[in-house]
């Protein structure tokens, strides 16, 4: 018998048996300025148009910085941070959007929004060519991380409250190669402990980490409590899907090329589908999606036949 979208969806995260994995992809709607209503009546478009199981939907209402702060140059800047409330308009437009798109979208379908961790919370709005200086004065940094991660837990609350599932949990600490490595001392410092809060957070929301960037080492965040693991598993350098399954009983959030899929043909993009299933040894315990957000420009087309490809692994099951 078929699922709902809320019941697949749960079922994938809890291990149980699926009708068909859920299938969703998100998109930058480029919103940072734009009203709630705007941003939710594009994600809602976005979602019926191409009928997804999940709404996962991004969050570019960036963190503020400091008033007259453009970026960070030593450790007095990193001293001006403080714990914000969640009247700040920075945190207004995202719960208010959630809500907006519980109201239009129903019970039945599975809302999920994107959270960074506090140091990438910093990096995304000060640049990150910043970093050096938030690891080259480490007293400092805690101070900021501190107030960052104070005023993100109380936003995973206003998200829950909002209606929101789950949280798509962005994290860079196990990022090994290019400009945005950080060995593991480094991780352990200025990361894992933040990581850590956030997490116990967002429960009893549905925690799914996504392990950004590659190469990564996913060996680092094994250990993380969480229901749902992301990982961009098509990209060079990072652990197949087949690879993550071998290191964890968790539901797998991936399968799909996020870099390549406006360059191939549908034959390809279906021929991917099922061989995530294959990778993961079978339907359960999995959610088929990009491994990260996928280039606006991607054409409907080819998402539609994500979703059919994805679907018709139903029917394949049922016979």
């Amino acid at each position: 018998m078929a699922m709902t979208k809320r019941e697949r969806f749960e079922a994938a995260i809890a291990g149980r048996p699926v009708d068909r994995p859920p299938v969703t992809a998100w998109v930058h709607f480029v919103t940072d300025e734009s009203p709630a209503e705007v941003f939710a009546d594009r994600a809602a478009a976005f979602f019926e148009r191409l009928d997804f199981d999940i709404c996962k939907v991004v969050n570019d209402y960036r963190y503020p910085l400091p008033e007259g702060l453009e970026t960070i140059e030593g450790p007095e800047d990193m001293r001006r941070f403080r714990r914000l409330a969640m009247d700040h308009p920075a945190f207004v437009q995202q719960p208010r959007a959630i809500r907006l798109l519980r109201e239009r979208l129903g019970p039945d379908v599975p809302i999920l929004d994107t959270g960074f961790d506090p140091f990438q919370q910093v990096m995304r709005r000060a640049g990150y060519d910043r970093a050096h200086v938030v690891f080259a004065h480490p007293e400092a940094a805690s101070e900021m991380l501190e107030a960052v991660c104070a005023t993100m837990e109380d936003f995973m609350a206003a998200l829950r409250d909002a209606g929101c599932d789950g949280v798509f949990f962005s994290i860079n600490g196990a990022i090994t190669g290019g400009s945005r490595a950080v060995d593991r001392a480094t991780y352990e410092r200025f990361m894992r402990p933040y990581d850590l809060r956030m997490l116990a957070a967002m429960a009893p929301m549905v925690r799914i980490l996504h392990v950004h960037g590659a190469p990564v080492d996913v060996t680092r965040v094994l250990d993380y409590p969480i229901e749902a693991l992301s990982v961009s598993d098509r990209l060079a350098g990072n652990p197949s899907l087949a690879d993550l399954r071998r290191l964890t009983d968790k539901c797998l959030m991936g399968g799909v090329n996020e870099v390549l899929i406006t360059e191939r043909g549908v034959d390809a993009l279906r021929a991917e589908v099922r061989d995530t299933v294959r990778q993961n040894g079978g339907m359960d315990r999995l959610i088929i999606a990009p491994g990260c957000t996928i280039p606006t420009q991607t054409p409907s087309f080819l998402l539609r036949a994500l979703v059919e490809e994805t679907k018709a692994l139903a029917l394949r099951r049922a016979a």
